[in-house]
This record gives structure tokens, sequence and C-alpha cells, in this order.
């Protein structure tokens, strides 16, 4: 139930199975969310954490206005609020836009974790810098790269992702959001994203169909999304 998890794990740490089944152990609980339920709502005290095991969902926040922002997407095997064991409460909320299904970590188990296994839970906070990271590359992507960029990036970004736990066919992959959703993740217009949208499939970089990311030249797209996996930080570690 957990192995997307662990196989983002095992992509940058040697992981025993001793190691593995103390997660597999304690992982047992599921919930399930239909398209648009909040998984983890905004400003409530949550005595868990949610590890995706199923579907994809989105980390977002609303102004007093109305609009949303998003600002991560999540996939199976993403830890969506790992972040809520210190903070407790969370400033966002935690949205699912398909079908989810996921295990919850009681933060009780989370403590007995670090104490009985500080790698384990270095490896665990090691998995909220990673999600700093990409926080910080978003803010790069919405501060300085511009138009085609934007939507280039993003897709580099989740080849890279969904890759490590099995999710694409060569260079394609499913990505089943709306255009509504990649208009609030890069600060456009549903209107202006069509517009990306057709200037990277006229280039022959990137084609967005039916909820399918097909990219026929890996290497050209990364190179217009002025893109460095480095961020994501999926080499092996020394520890």
């Amino acid at each position: 139930m957990i192995e997307k998890l662990i196989a983002t794990i095992q992509k940058r740490y040697a992981f025993s199975e001793e190691e593995a089944n103390l997660l597999r152990a304690t992982m047992t609980e599921t919930l399930e969310f239909k398209p648009g339920d909040i998984i983890v709502p905004e400003g409530e005290e949550i005595s868990y954490s949610s590890l995706l095991v199923e579907g994809f969902s989105c980390r977002s926040k609303y102004t007093t206005e109305g609009s949303r922002q998003i600002m991560q997407f999540n996939i199976p095997g993403d830890f969506v609020d790992l972040h809520s064991y210190p903070l407790e409460v969370l400033d966002h909320s935690i949205t699912a836009l398909t079908d989810c299904r996921i295990v919850k970590l009681q933060h009780r188990d989370i403590t007995q974790i670090i104490d009985s296994n500080p790698r384990l839970g270095r490896i665990m906070w090691f998995a909220t810098m990673v999600d700093a990271s990409m926080h910080r590359e978003w803010l790069v992507c919405l501060g300085a790269r511009t138009g085609a960029m934007r939507v280039a990036h993003l897709f580099c970004e989740m080849f890279y992702r969904l890759q490590v736990v099995g999710l694409t066919q060569g260079t394609s992959y499913r990505f089943p959001i709306t255009q509504a959703d990649l208009a609030q993740a890069l600060g456009f217009t549903t209107i202006h994203v069509n517009r990306m949208l057709r200037e990277l499939r006229d280039e022959g970089l990137a084609t967005f169909r039916s909820k399918e990311v097909e990219i026929p030249d890996l290497k050209a797209l990364e190179e217009r999304a002025d893109f460095d996996p480095a961020y994501l930080y999926l080499e092996p570690r020394h520890q």
C-alpha cells in the first residue's frame, strides 16, 4: 500500500527491508476522497499526516476574495502534509483533484519513529526539505519565468516525479488536471494557458490532451523551460 513512498525513499537512500516494514506496520488506516473533497483543511488542528497512495491532489490557498493559488500538485507516494507534525495546524488546504486514497501516519507514531529510528526520522525531515525546495522553484517560475516556460517547467517537473514512482510511459504520463488548475498553479488565465499549450504543441515540445502529457523531446523541453532537476534532489544521498 505504501510502496510508492518506499520507491521515493529508495531513489535517494539505501533503505533496508526492516525500515520499510516499520513503516508498513505503522501505516495501515486509510481514507478515501472524491474530486473536490478537502483532504486536509486549512486552520484545523490535525493529529496525523497523510500519505497519498492513489490519485492526485493539490496544495492551495484562497484569498479573501475567493481566488485560489495552487502551490503544488501531489502524486502517489507523496506525504501531502508531513509538515503538519510540528505545525499541528496548516495555513493552507490539501484538496483532491481526482478520486484519492490516503494512508494515515499518526503524529504520535512519528514521535516514536524519530525516537527509535533517528535515521528514518531524518529521511522524513528530508522529504519536507524537498517540498521546500520545490516551493522555491515554483516562486522562481512565477516571478522570473514567463509564458510557455512556466508550463514547460511544470511538465518537466511532473515527469521526473512521476517517473520515480513508475507512473510514466516513456516520456508520457497521465496528468489528470484541468486547464483551470494549470492556470491557478501558473498565475495565468485559462485563455493564456490554452495559448501557451498551443505554443508548446506547435514547437513540437509537448502536448496536453485528454489529461495526458506527451513529450516528444525531453531534452528540448528542458532547454525551453530552463529546467534543472537538481532541486528535486533525486540523486542518492550519502547517509
